[in-house]
């Protein structure tokens, strides 16, 4: 008969339940949810989280509960209260009471890895909708949908960018993802930004700006319950010589368009701690051989252009702070819209070709241009 787990040492492997998530698991920040553990449970939106009062671990995602015992047994598919403590015990470097009362010991450990400066990016974007992203591209040339056009037109982007980036326009971007929750109700519809890969041929994520008659707030939409890429994160693994970032999608847009160069957005400054964790990450060859920051010119900009900077520093990749843009512009479209002034080129109507299927739709199925 097994000897049983003394009650000190239950208590004692039960609040071993950081170390074993840390070294079995590698999650170290607790205050914020992590994967679920469970590996029937694919937990593409992180929605487990650790309760300290309780010593256990809850997901939302799939209503279990475990304590440190429950953990290591799912884990190592082991039954049985004892030989779960045992295992606890060995992961943690933890000497259980024996028999005769001896009192409970603390094996020396190895002295924990340190933490890397950035934590590994969690997983974002969710299933592949390319195929609605095209039929949303399609849908600028239908009629009755110009004021798409018109909108990006008046940002400083035409049909040639619209279909160098592939954008859509979509009267509800829930028909593009199925994740959006969108109610603007005076919204004349709503510009898609699809995050597509390298290779143009996949999307995962994308948002989708408000566009109106001025009545509804210009705003971008995300999709919820799924983890926000950046926008064009390929480009800090694809060995370029330079990489503009900005903090908009459109301002990424407008800077490719200005300099032709390669330009990504970290899509709200709040991403900007994903940006240095994405270029950390990324095998040194891999990375872009130097950054252009390209924040807004205010206050908000100015401090996520500092923090970019010195985490660039920290992991040694060049980079240079964007000085104010040309003419008190606010950001990079601002500074393209000045630029181009008033009167540039701008196809009103495109020309049709067969099945009423306009030239620049044909041109963009055909060639990605």
């Amino acid at each position: 008969m097994a000897a049983r787990v003394s009650e000190r040492d239950r208590d004692a492997l039960k609040g071993l339940m950081p170390d074993i998530l840390r070294d079995l698991y590698g999650i170290t920040a607790l205050g914020r949810a992590f994967k679920c553990p469970s590996p029937d449970h694919d937990d593409s939106d992180p929605s487990a989280h650790y309760y300290e009062s309780d010593q256990a671990v809850h997901c939302f995602g799939c209503g279990r509960t475990w304590d440190v015992f429950d953990l290591v047994g799912m884990r190592d598919g082991i039954d049985g209260f004892r030989e779960r403590a045992e295992a606890v015990a060995a992961y943690a470097g933890y000497r259980l009471e024996d028999d005769g009362g001896l009192t409970a010991k603390r094996r020396p450990r190895n002295k924990p890895k340190p933490r890397p400066p950035f934590e590994f990016p969690r997983e974002a974007g969710a299933q592949d909708v390319s195929s609605a992203c095209f039929d949303a591209f399609c849908a600028f040339y239908e009629q009755g949908n110009e004021v798409g056009r018109r909108y990006l037109r008046w940002r400083g982007l035409d049909d040639a960018d619209i279909a160098r980036f592939g954008l859509g326009f979509a009267r509800n971007p829930k028909a593009v993802m199925s994740q959006f929750r969108v109610y603007e109700p005076e919204a004349l519809g709503y510009i898609v930004i699809p995050f597509w890969n390298r290779d143009f041929t996949e999307v995962r994520y994308c948002m989708a700006r408000t566009v109106s008659r001025g009545g509804v707030r210009n705003k971008e939409w995300r999709p919820k319950g799924v983890a926000s890429p950046l926008y064009n994160e390929w480009m800090l693994s694809a060995s370029l010589p330079v990489v503009y970032v900005t903090e908009g999608l459109i301002d990424a847009m407008a800077l490719a368009k200005a300099t032709g160069k390669h330009a990504m957005a970290l899509g709200g400054i709040g991403n900007a701690k994903r940006f240095s964790q994405v270029v950390y990450h990324t095998p040194a060859g891999l990375r872009p051989r130097k950054v252009m920051v390209c924040m807004d010119e205010d206050a908000e900009g100015r401090k996520a252009a500092a923090k970019i900077a010195a985490d660039l520093s920290a992991i040694g990749v060049p980079r240079v702070v964007l000085p104010p843009y040309p003419g008190d512009a606010k950001d990079a479209d601002e500074w393209l819209c000045a630029m181009r002034g008033e009167a540039w080129d701008y196809e009103e109507i495109c020309q049709f070709e067969g099945d009423d299927c306009p030239l620049y739709v044909t041109r963009w199925r055909d060639g990605r241009i």
